[in-house]
Parts: structure tokens; C-alpha cells; sequence
């Protein structure tokens, strides 16, 4: 079946589209580049699950920080307490950087901690501060 356009052009019919699939068009040239990418990209290796760990976060398995109840350096000029932080080389608990005192990263700019985990109930995951990475 052949099928008008607006443009005056006239559209391929099924036959006609399959027999342009098998000549060398540029249309068959890009299924075969595309073909070809979708092949290359299953060779891909498949990303590990485990995410990549740097030293600081090897170093400083998440443990058990109890459940503190204020940052250590909070005033009431500071507003409220978003979430509190613990580092995993001293024990410090400050806030985290959504608190207007940001006194988790500022312990890690005067101390050089690098690894503060999160303080909050039901949370393990740690921070490196150093290479900006989850743990």
C-alpha cells in the first residue's frame, strides 16, 4: 500500500521500504552502525556492584555512632539542626552542610578528618571527604 504525504512526497510502500533495506543505502549503512554499537556495547563489562572505595573509607569502617542528639558546636544562631555527622577518627558530632553551621565539614577543614558517617537512625553510610565519595 502506497500512502500520500502533506508535502507532496510520497511515502514508500512496505515492499519498497524492505527492498531499500537490503540495497546500500545510507538508511542500511546506519542499521549497521548502529548494529554495531549495540554489539560493542554488550561486550561492555558490566560495572561492578560494589562501589569503588578509596583508602580514607577502607580505613574507617562504618560502625555503631549510637544515636547523638546535638552537634557538638551548635548555637541557637545557627538554626536548627538538619542532620548530625560523626567522625569515624575522633568521635566529633557535628552537622551536616543543609545546617547553616556546617560543622561536619568544618571539623574535617580544621582537623583533616577525613571520614564523618551519618548519625541519623538507620543510616551507615560514610563520607570521604578528600575524594568527595560515598562509602
Amino acid at each position: 500500500m502506497v500512502v500520500g504525504r502533506r508535502d507532496g512526497r510520497r511515502e514508500l510502500s512496505s515492499e519498497e521500504l524492505e527492498r531499500d533495506m537490503e540495497r546500500d543505502t545510507p538508511f542500511r549503512r546506519f542499521r549497521q552502525r548502529l548494529q554495531g554499537r549495540r554489539e560493542a556495547a554488550r561486550q561492555q563489562p558490566e560495572p561492578a556492584d560494589e562501589p569503588q572505595l578509596c583508602e580514607h573509607l577502607v580505613a574507617a569502617p562504618a560502625r555503631d555512632v549510637g544515636s547523638p542528639s546535638t552537634c557538638e558546636e551548635h548555637t541557637d544562631e545557627d538554626g536548627p539542626v538538619v542532620h548530625l555527622r560523626t567522625c569515624l577518627a575522633c568521635g566529633y558530632v557535628g552537622c551536616c552542610d543543609s545546617s547553616r553551621g556546617r560543622h561536619a565539614t568544618t571539623h574535617f577543614e580544621k582537623e583533616g578528618h577525613p571520614v564523618m558517617q551519618s548519625a541519623e537512625p538507620g543510616e551507615s553510610w560514610r563520607w570521604c571527604y578528600v575524594h568527595e565519595l560515598l562509602g
